[in-house]
This record gives structure tokens, sequence and C-alpha cells, in this order.
């Protein structure tokens, strides 16, 4: 019963909408409450199952395994910054590109899963006239969501990235003047190496 409430509210607020991109939206919680979405469903919820059994990274494990530098772009600080949820952030050549790292065990993983899920499930190519543009795609096996924006809208960083590594850190990047081809070339997933040392 409640599942056919859902469903009713959703093909009203379906039927309501006149333009594409709401429309799109309310074609992925549709998807989401009638189940055509089953194996993303079971992707991420066999994702949380996993990491569930995961514990905490210390922040001094975190502190370690976070890049000095990517490539030619050194750390901006001595070191990154740990916050209470176990994320660590830091940005390298003078703020060029800013990395924040969640590590997702635990009772993390929500905070991860969940936007992930969402992401995957996102039918929007673009907004606000072909200004912001989102992506999918597998990179270096690594399935990542992007979205570039051109530089009149007036957003910090003009690229972002975000993807789950070695399932369990969630990765977001951002980079000023810059695609996010060109962001992932500067990044290098190899940087990330000393984290999947710690996701035993």
């Amino acid at each position: 019963m409640k599942n056919i409430l859902k469903l009713i509210l959703i093909v009203s607020l379906l039927v309501s909408c006149k333009e594409s991109k709401n429309s799109r939206i309310m074609e992925g919680v549709m998807n989401e409450v009638t189940g055509k979405n089953e194996n993303v469903n079971e992707k991420y919820d066999l994702l949380m199952k996993h990491l569930d059994t995961k514990t905490l990274l210390t922040n001094e494990q975190l502190l370690e395994a976070y890049p000095k530098s990517l490539g030619s772009l050194r750390l901006d600080s001595n070191e990154a910054s740990v916050t209470g949820d176990k994320t660590i952030v830091g940005s390298f050549g003078d703020d060029t590109i800013r990395m924040e790292i969640l590590d997702a065990a635990g009772e993390n993983m929500m905070g991860a899963i969940i936007p992930l899920k969402m992401l995957h499930l996102n039918k929007i190519t673009s907004e606000y006239n072909n200004t912001i543009r989102y992506s999918k795609k597998e990179r270096n096996g690594i399935l990542t969501f992007g979205t570039n924006r051109n530089k009149d809208t007036k957003a910090d960083f003009q690229s972002e990235l975000r993807f789950l590594y070695d399932n369990r850190f969630y990765i977001t990047l951002e980079g000023k003047g810059m695609s996010i081809d060109a962001l992932w070339g500067a990044f290098g997933v190899e940087n990330l190496k000393k984290f999947k040392s710690y996701n035993n």
C-alpha cells in the first residue's frame, strides 16, 4: 500500500512536470520506486554490507596516506586537515586542485554510498543552457561522475569529479580552469596507492 501511494504521488508529479529536466528527475525517482534500477540497488547494497565490516582509519593513517603532491602540484600547506567524520581535505598548486577523501568505512558508509548511488541514477546531462554539464565515465576501471562548468557560472571550481576508490574511499576532486579530463590527468589515480594499502 505504501509503495502504491508513492507511485501515485510520483505519477502525479510526473504528469504535472512541464520541463524535460524535471521529467528526467521524476523518471529516475519512479524507476527507483518501481524497481527498474535493481542492478544499481544491488551493487550499492553489497557495497554497504562490505563497508560495514571495515574500521575507520585513524587521523594519523589518513594524514600518512594523503599525497604530498599531484604531479608537479605541491600540497599548499604542510599537511591536509582531517574533519570529525574522517574526511581529509587539502589543496594543491595554489588552490588549483582541491581533493577531499572520505573514509566510507563503518558509520560513514551512508555519507558516501547514498550520494554515489544518486549520481549513478541521475539522468540529467546538462542545465542552465548547457553551462553546467554532467557525465559518467569509467576511468582506469573506476566509474567517475563529472561536472564541467563554464567560467561565466562564477563557480570557484570549473570541474569536479566524484568516485569511490578501492570500494572504500569516496573521492571529490575540484579543479580551477580545467575540464574534468584535464583534472583526472593532473590528479593521477596512482597518488592514492597508500590508501589502498590501508584497505584490508
